[in-house]
């Protein structure tokens, strides 16, 4: 069994990553912070409430998903070194293999992938967040010393998939 968290500021690539080792990986549970959060009633007005609730339920999910003998991929897990240390404990509770991925960018090329896309009416993301979201996975650099940062800027996600599906895969 694996743990693979995938990190990183908005526009980087990580739900196309964290989709594309879920396809490869039949026996895998998908947990999308985003996704847990929107379960949460008026999510968006209580932000670290719904944030941290959102954690919990996939700390839980970590460890239900590894007793049934399933992968875990977490996708978006910008949080404090607490947070990764809950999912890295329901993983060895269970045995399984824990891998931890920052996939990052300069901040220009984040920021201008992020206005691209553009920003809907009503959602969580602003460009101001889009900073502070870079600020943050910017920190994990030296925080997180054993997760593998690579550096998607210039990479395809075709790229990114083989390099981190050569570590996780075999």
């Amino acid at each position: 069994m694996k743990l693979i968290i995938i990190n990183g500021p908005t526009g980087v690539g990580k739900s196309t990553l964290a989709a594309r080792l879920h396809e490869e990986m039949p026996s895998s549970v998908l947990l999308d912070i985003d996704e847990l959060r929107r379960t949460i009633p008026n999510y968006r007005e209580r932000g670290e409430e719904s944030l941290r609730l959102a954690y919990d339920m996939a700390a839980g999910a970590i460890g239900n998903a590894h007793q049934a003998g399933k992968d875990v991929i977490v996708d978006k897990t910008i949080g404090d070194e607490s947070i990764f240390e809950r999912f890295m404990e329901a993983a060895r509770e269970h045995g399984a293999e824990a891998y931890e991925f920052l996939l990052f960018g300069s901040k220009d090329s984040v920021q201008a992938r992020a206005d691209a896309r553009g920003y809907r009416p009503g959602s969580l993301l602003t460009p101001e967040k889009v900073g502070m979201h870079w600020e943050r996975a910017n920190e994990l650099k030296d925080k997180r010393p054993n997760a593998m940062v690579i550096d998607t800027s210039n990479l395809s996600s075709e790229e990114v998939f083989k390099t981190v599906s050569a570590k996780v895969l075999g």
